[in-house]
């Protein structure tokens, strides 16, 4: 078992454990100084940032995520959410589920988890 990254203080959690060869990611938010900006083509685009960054780290990238859950606050932003993602990703897309729900963090609108393998999935 391997660590990747160093957790917020005070949240009982790992940004990332690698076991296997499987890296599993914990759910990344976009909060710039505690706030996450209203729209949620940036707040995705923050997200997958964090995403990829985590994933470097772990000498991978987004071309290894073979799943992602991702949930979001409201319904409506599947639309805008979905834009920013299909550009992010390529052919073959991760399998993925989605759903609405409440958020913990204020200001989130959009949070997101991957696992990825060191086997490269796509491109």
């Amino acid at each position: 078992m391997r660590i990747i990254g160093t957790g917020p203080a005070g949240y009982p959690l790992s940004p990332a454990i690698e076991v296997d060869g499987l890296l599993f990611l914990s759910g990344q938010v976009s909060l710039e100084g505690g706030r996450g900006s209203d729209d949620i083509a940036a707040q995705t685009e923050t997200v997958i940032t964090a995403i990829e960054s985590l994933l470097i780290e772990a000498g991978l990238s987004l071309h290894h995520v073979a799943k992602a859950t991702v949930w979001l606050a409201d319904a409506r932003d599947f639309s805008g959410f979905n834009a920013v993602y299909s550009q992010r990703f390529s052919a073959p897309y991760p399998a993925r589920s989605c759903v609405v729900s409440q958020l913990l963090l204020d200001g989130a609108r959009v949070e997101i988890e991957v696992v990825a393998s060191r086997n490269r999935v796509r491109g």
